[in-house]
């Protein structure tokens, strides 16, 4: 058996299949990923859903996009529903069930995913725009800018932890 630091190279292709599949599913129209960058601080966009990992792998993971490309989104999902009429708070709160939505789908894919003793937090929704993320110590921080339909949002993810190989937690 042989540990090793950090995050393998699968868990973070799985993360991003979970967005990508999710934006496919929910909007018909397949993202762009792009190319991953390392990060000791990031800007969050307008709205982030938040999971926190304790466990094996511990760490966060943020998606995070601009209020434009949420409406954007719910836009296309509700084309059917163009007829109701919403107040900015009704607004709001879809905005915010959207992140909730699709924060919760990505932390049950990744549970079932990786079968390991861990704990995903509850997903949470925040709304700071402009506020620095930092990278916790002893883990790897990675984004993924994720693109679509012209906008761009972004995967963040900041897990350390020692893997084993051959199966198992520490």
């Amino acid at each position: 058996m042989r540990v090793r630091r950090g995050v393998d190279e699968d868990t973070v292709r799985f993360f991003v299949w979970s967005v990508w599949s999710f934006f496919q599913s929910s909007t018909k129209q397949e993202p762009e990923v792009g190319t991953p960058y390392l990060f000791e601080t990031f800007e969050h966009d307008d709205y982030t859903g938040i999971i926190a990992m304790l466990g094996a792998r511990k760490g966060t993971v943020h998606f995070t996009m601009s209020r434009e490309m949420v409406d954007a989104i719910l836009q296309r999902q509700g084309a059917a529903q163009s007829d109701r009429i919403e107040d900015d708070e009704q607004l709001e709160e879809r905005r915010k069930d959207y992140m909730r939505v699709m924060t919760k789908i990505v932390a049950s894919n990744v549970r079932n995913y990786l079968c390991e003793p861990f704990l995903v937090s509850v997903p949470v929704v925040a709304t700071v725009k402009g506020e620095k993320l930092r990278r916790p110590k002893a883990s790897h921080g990675i984004i993924f800018p994720v693109n679509w339909a012209g906008y761009r949002s972004h995967l963040v993810l900041s897990l350390g932890g020692d893997l084993v190989e051959n199966g198992g937690g520490k």
